[in-house]
């Protein structure tokens, strides 16, 4: 979404560059520091606006294929050292007991820092404010599925912005044309811990439990068993 953006917010000079919108990512970024903010508190105070005067979208992603991307892309593809990943390596159960513990012992505390492993793995509904402004936000569905059904529910949000139809074939065209720089779902890393996740009943109430919130919010079904 942030390269989308970045893209809309001056497309002749990132077509220029020979920008795509699959390839940018979070170290190697076009509009690092130009359109960026670190609430919606910030960009209201920048440029004046009233809590409605803005259309707010949010893009989420089904918890269970959420975490497991994270976890091969951050924890077994390009693991940071051995303070990340909750200091648990390749150790999917270490990690997934440890970050459990992480969340309670933060709400109990009323104390929530922004880790390395919290803004991967941390509920998405702990974010941009949602405790208080989830009706403003228009929630759009990513999954690792190609199907085109994320991208049939962000056109009509683009439309609706007035954004011109030749920018948003573009943007179609930029997004049916492969995976993101970080996508994992093809790795046989991703495929053996996907299996083994789903066929631990112990693994999974973990998950469920670190996203219930993201489960309910996002009106994402829950696991089988966990009905």
């Amino acid at each position: 979404m942030a390269a989308l953006m970045c893209y809309l917010y001056n497309e002749t000079k990132f077509k220029e560059a020979g920008r795509q919108i699959l390839k940018e990512c979070h170290d190697v970024r076009f509009c690092a520091a130009k359109n960026e903010y670190g609430s919606i508190k910030h960009i209201r105070r920048k440029f004046n606006l009233q809590p409605d005067d803005w259309s707010l979208i949010m893009i989420s992603r089904d918890p269970v294929d959420r975490f497991l991307s994270g976890f091969v892309d951050k924890c077994i593809r390009k693991p940071k050292g051995d303070g990340y990943c909750n200091g648990c390596g390749r150790n999917m159960t270490c990690f997934l007991i440890s970050e459990y513990n992480r969340i309670k012992r933060q709400i109990e505390e009323d104390r929530f820092p922004r880790t390395f492993d919290d803004r991967h793995f941390f509920p998405q509904s702990w974010r941009c404010n949602l405790n208080q402004e989830r009706q403003r936000y228009n929630v759009l569905h990513y999954s690792s599925d190609a199907s085109g059904a994320f991208l049939d529910s962000l056109i009509p949000h683009l439309q609706a912005q007035q954004v011109p139809t030749s920018s948003i074939k573009f943007i179609r065209d930029q997004l049916s044309d492969g995976r993101t720089v970080h996508s994992t779902v093809d790795s046989s890393a991703r495929q053996f811990l996907e299996k083994r996740l789903r066929s631990s009943p112990f693994l999974m109430e973990y998950v469920v439990r670190i996203f219930y919130s993201d489960f309910k919010y996002f009106k994402f079904p829950l696991p089988n068993g966990f009905q």
